[in-house]
């Protein structure tokens, strides 16, 4: 690396740079003349929709651009050297050991064929000259450091034996494991349970007070606040605004940032829409069938499911589980990875078999018959899932899809009319139905999600983390959709996140799950005011707020 004469006082120091991909003479230009900077011990938080340029900011950082991406810049400084026109070997140097990087996935960055006490030497052996028990005994300093309970145990263990939160702390210690001045952490905490989550960020602060500075690349606006020292908010490949955190969240003087601050769902009442540009939902679209007079759409009771342990033992997933569903209204449910949120919703859509307990749909027994006497009333229950992509036959174009959720039933003109007034409920032009899922924005795949789920007009909608995996900004817009649809067709949705800000928006009545058992149900704004339960208040007050 070549040295830059005069002091510097910032760790990374980075003007006018600029990322573009393609060939020489047509290169779409992604990240344009980005400038930031971060001192030792500070967390910079770069904030914005998909495709405004975070991500291949922090890849330029760590030199993985790729082949067919060009990097240009002012400068590039790391502690006063310059990054800028290194070769793969001085990357490979700096990695890990300048920079720690630490991804949202870590079950993907993590390989489930080895230890994760191997996973974490890795870096030790090849960068440091400590023996094989001094490496060992400095592995186990690290999870230890990172809060990992019985690190003796865990480094003999692989990551699809642990759980997500476990799993994140074992790469954030392979990540700081050569104690790298800088620490890029790109959405560490979207996949996880809130209380994981305040969990990691809290290990993320420890780590800045002993003075190392952090790259925070996330979409969750109450992450930010909670950890950022400053901001730097980018849109199509530019910042538009930079500042201190709470100036940036609380007086923003840029319109997209004033925009992303308001699609936050927390706080903002029930029916209240947070986009103001809105898609009104035809009618014509046929509402569900409705229910007896009187009678909750959906009714759970005493429901009971145990599974059996790879050792052979049992372990019970759902213990005694009571609740109900009214048409046009929402049941949130919350509850940690484990707690037996899933196991429910595969209950009430009849994809598992309760061991104790019933579940009646629109006044009529559903758990208890077989699949061929459900079949007919199967139209009922729709399902929206958090990665859509992964349920879509990736051949088949958006038009395929949503023609084969309407049904045979139908000739074919009726059908494809019916194709087009399902795309103009959830906002979505006609000429989007030749395409494929692949090719959709993250947005666009679950707006079709949402179109299939309501073709065959179902009385109920099973929504299992709808928005998790969304930008704030077009998690507002499905959100939106998803009460205007409900408003117009009278739809009752089970609508399942980990996001408290999100569930609370949504939902007229919130049931809280631990360990298999409804420990607190009320009405959303009370649960999530004065919560009862101990479990409740726990996780209330580990939520990030604004």
């Amino acid at each position: 690396m070549n040295s830059i004469s005069h002091p510097c006082t910032r760790l990374l120091d980075v003007r006018n740079l600029s990322v573009g991909f393609g060939r020489r003479g047509q290169q779409q230009t992604v990240v344009d003349r980005v400038s930031l900077h971060i001192q030792p011990g500070e967390c910079l938080a770069l904030v914005g929709e998909s495709g405004s340029g975070k991500s291949v900011t922090a890849r330029a950082l760590l030199g993985l651009v790729g082949n067919r991406g060009t990097v240009s810049a002012d400068r590039v400084d790391l502690d006063g050297h310059s990054l800028l026109g290194l070769s793969a070997g001085q990357w490979r140097h700096i990695r890990g050991r300048r920079i720690g990087l630490v991804l949202q996935d870590a079950l993907v960055s993590l390989d489930p064929l080895r230890r994760i006490g191997l996973e974490i030497d890795d870096s030790l052996r090849l960068h440091t000259a400590l023996s094989p028990v001094q490496r060992r005994e400095r592995v186990l300093e690290l999870l230890e450091s990172v809060g990992m309970p019985e690190p003796r145990l865990r480094v003999e263990q692989r990551s699809g034996e642990l759980s997500g939160g476990l799993r994140q702390r074992a790469l954030i210690a392979s990540a700081i494991a050569l104690r790298p001045p800088l620490l890029i952490a790109d959405e560490p905490t979207t996949a996880l349970d809130v209380t994981v989550q305040a969990q990691i960020l809290q290990l993320l602060a420890h780590l800045k007070q002993q003075g190392t500075a952090v790259l925070l690349i996330s979409h969750d606006l109450a992450v930010v606040n909670r950890i950022a020292d400053r901001v730097a908010v980018m849109r199509g490949g530019h910042i538009v605004e930079e500042g201190p955190t709470d100036a940036i969240l609380n007086l923003p003087t840029h319109h997209y940032t004033r925009a992303l601050i308001d699609a936050v769902p927390a706080g903002t009442p029930r029916g209240q829409l947070l986009v103001q540009e809105r898609h009104n939902t035809p009618t014509a679209v046929p509402p569900p069938m409705p229910t007896k007079t009187g009678a909750p759409l959906l009714e759970a009771a005493n429901l009971a499911k145990t599974f059996r342990r790879p050792d052979g033992s049992r372990f019970t997933a759902v213990d005694d589980v009571s609740f109900h569903v009214r048409s046009g209204q929402t049941l949130g449910l919350v509850g940690e990875s484990g707690s037996g949120k899933t196991t429910v919703a595969r209950l009430v859509l009849g994809l598992t078999q309760p061991d104790e307990g019933t579940v009646t749909l629109a006044g009529e027994a559903w758990s208890r018959q077989r699949e061929r006497e459900r079949r007919a009333r199967r139209h009922l229950v729709g399902a929206i899932y958090q990665d859509p992509l992964s349920s879509f036959d990736p051949r088949h174009t958006v038009g395929q899809i949503l023609r084969d959720a309407v049904g045979s039933g139908e000739n074919g003109r009726s059908r494809e009319a019916q194709v087009a007034r399902l795309l103009d409920a959830v906002g979505l032009s006609s000429g989007i139905r030749d395409r494929r899922p692949l090719h959709l924005s993250g947005g666009q795949r679950q707006r079709v999600a949402i179109a299939r789920a309501i073709a065959p007009s179902p009385a109920l909608i099973i929504c299992d983390e709808p928005v998790s995996a969304l930008d704030v900004s077009v998690q507002a817009q499905v959100l939106d959709l998803l009460d205007e649809l409900q408003k117009t067709l009278n739809i009752g949705y089970l609508f399942i996140s980990h996001d408290l800000g999100v569930v609370q928006h949504m939902s007229d009545t919130v049931a809280v799950m631990q360990r298999g058992r409804i420990v607190e149900t009320g009405p959303a704004e009370d649960v999530f005011r004065k919560p009862d339960h101990p479990y409740t208040r726990q996780l209330v007050a580990a939520a990030p707020r604004l």
